[in-house]
């Protein structure tokens, strides 16, 4: 039993839960962690879910615990980088999270921490995106740009950057290496588009900096909420729902909402595909993370 490569433990997870005597569980993650919750409630365990990923990626909710001290550490670090750009003349790439989605690039740098950004919902030009930062770094007083590249960002015409062979749990091979890439064309290539004259990279991966230590205040107050309102389900005796933020309030909606949709960024509404950066525009009644609504 159990011989091949990858093995459904679904059974002994089932009988470990009952031999623990567990009346509800609380699954807390991402898209990964909540589709095997929605597996476990197909079962027949009372689920009650709560999205947590700071790619904010989960269906269902505008807001996944993490999102906004990732967002907020992003523009820290860029900020306290960007004097190293502007002293040495350069242009920065900084790598973030974001497998699928580009909601990480997107926020920072709607927020000023960046002049581009590059998601993995729209495979884009290297030319293109090299003329645009030169462009951006020769306009600059301090002459320095910066752009957030997405770990999933893709070439066009390529495919994602994979870090090693590696897999996690769910059989996801290890991203990273698409900043490196990014980095070494444009050094490359700039020269065409500064009179012939090459221009230097400072190139960081931010990874595990966004995720460690304190959180901020949203992501302070939205986990007791959510909390909170997990427990008010089990003492309803209601199971099968993920706790949701939605247009500003907080709710819950079917779980089955995890599975039956992906979340990405709308590239037609929120990105310009030409200018290689978020859209500035129609603010009126969007939700407080702008473009984090289904």
């Amino acid at each position: 039993k159990y011989q091949d490569e990858i093995n459904d433990l679904t059974e002994e997870v089932l009988k470990n839960l009952d031999f623990l005597g567990i009346d509800y569980l609380i699954p807390i993650g991402g898209d990964d962690t909540l589709s095997y919750a929605v597996r476990l409630y197909q079962e027949g365990v009372r689920v009650i879910a709560i999205p947590k990923t700071m790619d904010n990626d989960v269906p269902g909710t505008d807001y996944c615990i993490g999102f906004s001290t990732c967002v907020t550490r992003t523009i820290n670090i860029a900020n306290n980088l960007r004097t190293i750009a502007g002293s040495h003349e350069r242009i920065m790439v900084l790598e973030v999270f974001g497998r699928y989605a580009g909601f990480t690039a997107m926020l920072p740098t709607m927020a000023g921490a960046a002049n581009r950004c590059v998601i993995p919902e729209y495979k884009f030009n290297i030319d293109r995106l090299t003329e645009l930062l030169v462009y951006d770094r020769n306009k600059n007083p301090s002459k320095y740009a910066v752009v957030i590249v997405s770990e999933g960002a893709m070439f066009e015409g390529g495919e994602m950057v994979f870090a090693d062979q590696t897999t996690d749990a769910y059989g996801h091979k290890k991203l990273g290496g698409i900043g490196d890439l990014v980095s070494a064309e444009i050094k490359e290539r700039s020269a065409q588009f500064n009179n012939g004259v090459k221009i230097n990279i400072i190139n960081q991966r931010l990874g595990y900096l966004v995720r460690g230590g304190d959180p901020d205040a949203i992501d302070s107050i939205v986990p007791m909420a959510y909390g909170n309102l997990a427990l008010d389900l089990v003492l309803s005796g209601i199971h099968g729902r993920l706790v949701v933020l939605k247009n500003g309030r907080y709710d819950n909606v079917p779980i089955e909402v995890v599975v039956s949709s992906k979340k990405n960024v709308n590239v037609e509404k929120h990105y310009d595909t030409d200018r290689l950066r978020p859209k500035y525009k129609s603010f009126e009644m969007k939700p407080l993370f702008i473009l984090t609504s289904d």
